[in-house]
């Protein structure tokens, strides 16, 4: 007869997630575990053309893809930096 060992959950770590967007018009939905060791990860990126997608467009399954992942509403939305090698 086998012996399983239990496991016991002591903690779950919280999820934050956010929208980024830069002034080339890609949206990137990032996420990071709240645990203080976890680095920013992007879970996925919409990239941005004016001959089939929009604006709103964009936004709105950005928005919906946050709320999918664990986001509440209103979404937090922020402005991404331009990384240059200079």
């Amino acid at each position: 007869m086998s012996h399983l060992k239990v496991a016991k959950i002591t903690k779950i770590y919280e999820r934050k997630v956010w929208i980024e967007s830069d002034v080339f018009g890609r949206t990137y939905v990032m996420m990071r575990h709240e645990d203080g060791r976890s680095e920013d990860f992007c879970f996925c990126q919409f990239n941005y053309n004016y001959m089939y997608t929009s604006n709103a467009n964009i936004h709105d399954t950005a928005t919906a893809m946050a709320i999918s992942l664990g986001a509440t509403e209103p979404v937090e939305h922020r402005n991404r930096e331009i990384e240059l090698d200079v």
